[in-house]
């Protein structure tokens, strides 16, 4: 499968050694993207373990559309039946950039009736009663070349698992753990964050001192979906605990003013 990681614009270089040093893939960088081939595998380590990516998705295909005629066509010849089953919960997102087709509202519609027509057909139904589990479609949009491209996470990567409540104005997990990455801090040194507001980056300091996966506390969409072999995602998570080096002694402080309202 052609794999696809998103991450924020400036981060992509963080994200890239971080691929480079989970998978040993050198994955060129355009606009926010990092594609390269890969399975169910690389799919579940890249959730678990990469600290600065937004996404991880699997590239479904790709052609070039001019009129809503050629988008519908074009989603139409996906096999989209591989990965969503007939009561597959299907959300389609949109992106245009620079495209003949600027109208978000209308693409992301004539996209969801495209999928489900292609259903239709493959499964020999008239209805979907997308009762299962979900399965969220992008179809991109630059300059005319559409992307489609169907998210394994879910829910954004940032939200790791232990913060339930968020404040205003929070700094993403995310772009902490890139900052922390750009610092070339060391786990053998202090850090000290005087400002840290809700804590942010002396918690991803702390995991990443303590090598505890970003993913670990968390769920995912793809490891519901039928298509997936869910004892692939056990044994990366399995090997995640193994790694973690929790009795490792570390120098992490965080300080901020209480405010009251």
């Amino acid at each position: 499968m052609k794999i696809c990681v998103t991450t924020a614009s400036g981060v992509e270089a963080v994200t890239k050694r971080e691929i480079y040093k989970l998978l040993g893939v050198d994955a060129p960088a355009i606009s926010g993207r990092l594609c390269f081939e890969g399975g169910w595998d690389e799919i579940a380590k890249c959730n678990m373990y990469l600290r600065t990516a937004n996404r991880v998705g699997i590239i479904l295909g790709e052609f070039k559309a001019e009129t809503f005629d050629d988008l519908f066509d074009g989603l139409k010849q996906i096999a989209f039946e591989e990965f969503i089953p007939a009561d597959g919960k299907i959300i389609v997102t949109a992106k245009n950039v620079l495209s003949k087709l600027f109208a978000i509202s209308a693409t992301q519609s004539i996209s969801k009736k495209a999928i489900c027509e292609r259903l239709f057909s493959k499964y020999r139904i008239t209805t979907l009663p997308e009762s299962g589990e979900r399965y969220k479609v992008e179809v991109a949009i630059l300059k005319d070349h559409v992307t489609v491209m169907l998210d394994t996470s879910g829910d954004g990567l940032h939200r790791r698992g232990y913060r339930g409540l968020v404040g205003e104005a929070p700094l993403k997990e995310t772009l902490a753990s890139a900052i922390i990455q750009l610092s070339v801090w060391n786990p053998s040194r202090p850090l000290a964050d005087v400002f840290c507001g809700s804590g942010t980056i002396p918690i991803e300091a702390a995991l990443i001192a303590l090598n505890i996966a970003s993913g670990k506390n968390r769920n995912f969409d793809f490891t519901e979906w039928k298509c997936f072999d869910k004892s692939i995602f056990d044994g990366v998570l399995e090997q995640a605990i193994a790694m973690e080096a929790l009795d490792k002694e570390v120098r992490i402080s965080g300080f901020d003013k209480t405010r009251v309202n």
